[in-house]
């Protein structure tokens, strides 16, 4: 008997962290700045840039924000986990954050609530 593995649209996700769009965080990976298309607690998706580590590299967060007056320095972590061809977009799930950054992410995800309420 053949098994079959579904991927792509298929298959459900099995994410533990909801990820959500707004608000956009900016972020600062090496000396490049980026806004997210979507973030959680576990990872984030941005634009596909030039020097990109590969799959599996380990790059470095030193600031974060989530509007222009949260803009905190922070020492984060994160491993590009995939790369969208078609959406010229790399995913990252967090390694390590700090305290700031950990507080800085559960705000903006209250902040959210708020933005949606606001609709």
């Amino acid at each position: 008997m053949t098994n079959f593995f579904t991927t792509a649209k298929y298959r459900p996700h099995s994410r533990k962290d909801h990820r959500y769009e707004i608000p956009k965080l900016h972020l600062k990976i090496g000396d490049q700045d980026f806004d997210t298309y979507d973030w959680s607690l576990g990872g984030f998706r941005i634009d596909d840039y030039r020097g990109r580590p590969p799959v599996g590299e380990l790059v470095t967060i030193n600031c974060m924000a989530y509007a222009p007056d949260t803009s905190a320095d922070v020492k984060a972590t994160a491993t590009v986990t995939r790369i969208l061809l078609g959406r010229n977009q790399v995913a990252f799930a967090f390694n390590q954050l700090d305290d700031k950054s950990f507080d800085l992410l559960e705000v903006a995800s209250m902040r959210r609530l708020s933005k949606l309420a606001e609709r």
